[in-house]
């Protein structure tokens, strides 16, 4: 399975979008591939298998809270192994009653260790992610610090982090997100004007206050960019600013 955190989540018409982890391109997801406690949240962390469809384009064929779901699934729809000797004495089928199957002990032991074996090397792998994706964060962000202070920012909005941000775009960075920003926005919603695809291009937006990336972007297009879109709601809406 792979890992990620839910990017967009449209409560209304049930569907949303996934931001996988060592991944550029978002998932799509449908409700009705979800098992997950409601209510389902920007930001939470999902497990998830994927396919493409006959557009070429990756949508979730299942996504859970849990990356154990499916292998306890599978160890659950096992039946479990009960020797028939219909025709033995009566005497030696109420002795085999008695004792335990050893068999199915075994298999069922096995499985139990398997499940732990999984969960250690997954949750495992979670927090080394997660330990290394706040220390390049960190380091990046002083580097973002050190960068901004030197360069002109020139009030475009009077939001200190959104005229950060067309200022780290303008000089071609550091970015706090290095394997997210700058990459391809895929217009999916259909909230931009329509152009091929690599025209667009999507950078974070600080939030102060708030650990993860966050709901504000700033999608470019062009490149070099010639104009610039704010989102403060995950692309629901956007509003051109007017950058020189």
């Amino acid at each position: 399975m792979q890992s990620g955190k839910i990017k967009h989540w449209n409560e209304d018409k049930g569907y949303g979008f996934i931001d996988v982890d060592n991944q550029n391109e978002d998932v799509f997801f449908h409700i009705s591939k979800a098992r997950l406690a409601k209510p389902i949240t920007v930001g939470q962390s999902v497990y998830f298998n994927s396919a493409r469809n006959d557009k070429n384009q990756l949508r979730a064929t299942e996504v859970t809270s849990s990356s154990l779901s499916l292998e306890q699934d599978t160890a659950s729809d096992v039946p479990s192994y009960t020797p028939a000797n219909t025709n033995s004495h009566h005497s030696t089928r109420n002795s085999n009653r008695s004792r335990p199957n050893k068999r199915s002990l075994g298999s069922t032991l096995f499985s139990l260790i398997a499940i732990i074996a999984i969960a250690f090397y997954f949750f495992g792998d979670l927090n080394s992610t997660l330990l290394a994706d706040s220390i390049e964060s960190t380091t990046v962000s002083q580097d973002v610090t050190n960068n901004t202070s030197q360069a002109a920012v020139s009030g475009i909005t009077g939001d200190a982090q959104v005229d950060n941000t067309i200022a780290l775009i303008q000089q071609g960075g550091p970015f706090p997100y290095p394997n997210k920003d700058g990459t391809t926005f895929y217009n999916r919603e259909g909230r931009l004007p329509a152009q091929s695809q690599g025209y667009y291009h999507e950078y974070t937006v600080p939030t102060p206050g708030v650990s993860h990336r966050g709901a504000r972007r700033i999608v470019t297009g062009g490149n070099p960019p010639t104009v610039y879109y704010l989102t403060v709601d995950h692309y629901d809406s956007f509003q051109r600013l007017q950058v020189p």
